[in-house]
């Protein structure tokens, strides 16, 4: 309905909903009423918008703060991914998760009617594998999906049509589900010339055509289908369950991609995705995700977006060759030593582009090929360092400190893995010492200066390292050597983390310690 009337009488509006904008009333009354009759829970601070850069996407309607909420978003299907390791249909908990070879089993609990592996008989009759289960009970196929205890990590690739199912499956249980799905971005021209393509077709197609008998579904119906969910499926981490599994969600398939997002997302426990304002965006902005990671150089981010999700990043962060003046991909000129300069890409959004020293008396360039190897032999350099000991990642540091920039990607990966070795991820009986918890500290507060650049505000990878950076003060006030100074820190640290745990309970607040205690 119109803004210009009113939603309840229809009479000319003289008043809009002040938190969607996009709803009409004559007057305070119908808006009370329709707001406890139904507008509770459809307002929104946002509404769906199309253009040729970005497609559908979502622009505020109204100015929304830091740590708000944005919404709330049911999932369409929750799922294995196309590999996963064994997990309940039910429940999707990882069934190989403390599983206990001692008992001389040699398989899982399978679901009496249609034989794949649940936790047991309680979950036959969850809600999401009800459904799938008469199809699959129909079609007389039994997986052999087994506990490998020796292996628990292993893949299983028959859990690829559990998905797919479960979104055809929408068109005689939610239909306008299905008909919404149908509307997603789905890149298939691209992506049917990728070896997974080619696996789809002579595996998922004829399995769901021929085995479940589900012929109503062409070939191209069904790989469109692999298209959009490889599209727009969020994973979903699922710590308490040990496993990672994939969602389809309306308003997540609408959100638009930015290297420097304003939003962040976390899944509740009834695995809905919760949108949540990391800096404030005002009324007309567009609101957007990363689908990548902050730590990588521009190269590197735009071919993971190319290849994931078949579109060319072409957003600020990209478009600048600092990077926001972090120079994440930028290293050091080996022509200039005695006045070290950057070497930048002379057009960062065009994958041939040059990379050139900044210092205009100096003519070294690098090809695209040339660079690309070179990152390529910098990342196999980290991939080859033992993951549980620092002293190889120091090394990396101080080996690499004189021909990269100190906030070049490879480094600030190598930073942040010592924070976490340092800080959370130290050997329990590994005791806290001053130098481990002042070396992070350290290396936090480099790493937040670059955060705040790259993914300001409540954003994820800040509330990492703030909590790695309160806990190393923790530590520091339990050995009885904070300073004033550091005190004052961990003070302010532990109240901006309080602050954005009101909205994510994702962040635990207590690993920081307090002052009257440390935890």
């Amino acid at each position: 309905m119109s803004s210009t009337v009113c939603r309840v009488c229809s009479a000319p509006a003289a008043q809009r909903c002040a938190g969607c904008q996009q709803v009409g009333y004559c007057g305070r009354d119908h808006q009370r009423a329709d707001w406890k009759a139904q507008h509770r829970d459809q307002c929104r601070r946002f509404k769906v918008v199309r253009n040729d850069r970005l497609g559908r996407h979502l622009v505020a309607t109204t100015h929304i703060k830091q740590g708000e909420i944005i919404y709330r978003d049911e999932p369409y299907a929750v799922g294995p991914k196309i590999a996963n390791v064994p997990l309940c249909l039910g429940c999707n908990r990882n069934l190989m998760a403390g599983w206990d070879a001692t008992r001389g089993l040699d398989r899982f609990h399978e679901c009496s009617r249609c034989g794949w592996p649940l936790c047991g008989p309680g979950c036959e009759e969850a809600a999401q594998h009800r459904p799938e289960c008469s199809v699959l009970a129909g079609s007389g196929y039994r997986p052999n999906i087994r506990p490998n205890p020796s292996n628990p990590e292993q893949r299983e690739s028959a859990y690829c049509v559990i998905v797919p199912l479960r979104v055809l499956l929408l068109e005689r249980i939610a239909p306008e589900r299905y008909a919404t799905v149908q509307g997603f971005e789905s890149h298939l021209d691209e992506r049917l010339a990728s070896p997974l393509y080619g696996v789809l077709r002579s595996n998922l197609v004829p399995f769901l055509r021929q085995v479940l008998r589900l012929q109503q579904y062409s070939e191209q119906t069904v790989l469109q289908l692999s298209a959009i969910l490889d599209t727009n499926c969020y994973e979903i981490r699922l710590p308490e369950q040990h496993v990672k599994v994939r969602g389809l969600y309306p308003l997540g398939a609408m959100l638009s991609h930015d290297c420097r997002p304003n939003t962040k997302h976390y899944f509740d426990d009834r695995l809905h995705m919760v949108l949540v304002a990391t800096v404030d965006i005002p009324a007309g902005g567009v609101i957007h995700a990363s689908y990548t990671q902050p730590l990588l150089g521009t190269v590197q981010r735009r071919l993971a977006l190319r290849q994931a999700k078949c579109f060319d990043c072409c957003c600020e962060r990209c478009a600048d060759p600092t990077e926001y003046g972090t120079s994440a991909s930028a290293f050091r000129c080996p022509n200039c030593r005695r006045t070290p300069s950057l070497v930048l890409a002379a057009e960062p959004t065009n994958y041939r582009t040059v990379w050139r020293c900044q210092n205009r008396r100096c003519a070294y360039q690098e090809r695209p090929d040339q660079y690309v190897a070179r990152c390529e032999r910098m990342q196999q350099e980290l991939l080859a360092l033992d993951r549980t000991e620092p002293a190889g990642y120091e090394e990396f540091l101080a080996r690499h400190a004189t021909n990269l920039h100190p906030w070049n990607a490879y480094m600030l990966q190598a930073k942040y893995a010592l924070t976490q070795l340092l800080g959370s991820a130290r050997p329990a009986k590994a005791p806290p010492s001053e130098a481990a918890a002042r070396r992070t500290v350290e290396l936090c507060r480099d790493l937040l200066a670059v955060a705040e650049r790259l993914e300001p505000g409540y954003s994820t990878f800040r509330a990492k390292l703030l909590l790695e950076l309160g806990s190393a003060l923790a530590t520091l006030h339990a050995l009885g050597v904070l300073s004033d100074l550091e005190r004052q820190e961990w003070r302010t640290t532990r109240a901006e983390l309080e602050c954005i745990a009101q909205t994510d309970p994702t962040v635990d607040v207590s690993s920081v310690g307090k002052e009257n205690g440390s935890s």
